[in-house]
């Protein structure tokens, strides 16, 4: 069965590093027969607290290593254009330091949101894109896009990162899946490719499996969550409207090499850790009926 990657957020309520609860989260993971994990820190776009976010990659990465634990992927949160900036060397600044730092965590990929532009951070997306749209307009702010991605790519090739751009929802920059495609198509790097987040697309009315037969070997990373169809609820598998079989197929048809990281945020009990095994025990059930199909002999 495909190894699974779970998101963990390390932080406590105050926005501080949370060794404990993150020694919690490993062992949990560990007791699953899980060992991979994807994180993120400072949800700033512009990150100013560098001592403070090398702390952090330092001591988790110190942690992982005594756990038996290693980071699948790491989620840059950051900018890839500012339309204050013609430059664009504040966007850069803060891509390289994030190479620098969370490297040594020693992720295979580092996923990124396209669509995140200056200061605005998800929330802010369309309005920070609508605003770059009247300053520049359509054609420059997508070659500006596509020209520091490429940087950031380059930049991460040099230590043996890959590059995943992810798709989001609801209108947002390059959220539809055609947008994507031809985004990294014109990067044109060997390392720059996909992260399918399944939820996501599921939202917009993707058509899941060949939205994975496209993206193809330039699949890195997939995101596992379910929803109604409506709404981002990063609901457990099974919870929603996806269908999870053709999903299933759709990886093995390609022979994705990734982990299959889930990204659910919400349970259908209150104990976390028996919703996360109860979700992470549907997935291989899943997988166990795409492999080998349902066993209804038995059925009266």
């Amino acid at each position: 069965m495909r190894e699974c990657s779970l998101h963990f957020d390390f932080s406590n309520a105050e926005g501080k590093l949370d060794l404990n609860k993150a020694e919690a989260l490993m062992e949990m993971a560990l007791k699953l027969g899980i060992h991979t994990f994807n994180t993120y820190w400072d949800q700033e776009v512009y990150p100013e607290k560098e001592a403070e976010d090398q702390e952090f990659a330092d001591q988790i990465h110190a942690l992982a290593v005594r756990k038996g634990m290693k980071l699948s992927s790491y989620h840059f949160v950051g900018s890839v254009l500012d339309e204050e900036d013609p430059e664009q060397k504040r966007v850069r600044h803060y891509m390289q330091k994030s190479l620098d730092i969370y490297s040594v965590l020693d992720p295979g990929v580092f996923v990124v949101h396209p669509g995140t532009f200056s200061d605005g951070g998800f929330k802010k997306n369309k309005i920070v894109h609508q605003a770059s749209l009247e300053k520049w307009g359509a054609e420059e702010t997508h070659r500006r896009v596509v020209e520091n991605l490429r940087w950031f790519g380059q930049r991460a090739a040099e230590k043996g990162i890959r590059l995943a751009v992810e798709n989001i929802y609801g209108g947002r920059f390059y959220s539809q899946i055609d947008e994507l495609i031809a985004l990294v198509e014109e990067v044109n790097l060997e390392n720059v490719g996909f992260c399918l987040d399944v939820g996501h697309a599921n939202v917009d009315g993707v058509d899941i499996p060949a939205a994975i037969q496209r993206m193809g070997k330039k699949l890195y990373e997939v995101h596992l969550h379910d929803n109604n169809g409506k709404k981002d609820q990063h609901l457990p598998i099974g919870f929603g409207t996806v269908n999870w079989i053709e999903v299933i197929e759709a990886l093995k048809a390609i022979d994705y090499p990734g982990t299959a990281t889930f990204e659910f945020f919400r349970w259908p009990m209150p104990d976390y850790e028996q919703g996360l095994t109860r979700a992470v025990e549907m997935w291989r059930t899943l997988e166990f009926v795409q492999e080998n199909g349902y066993f209804t002999t038995n059925w009266n």
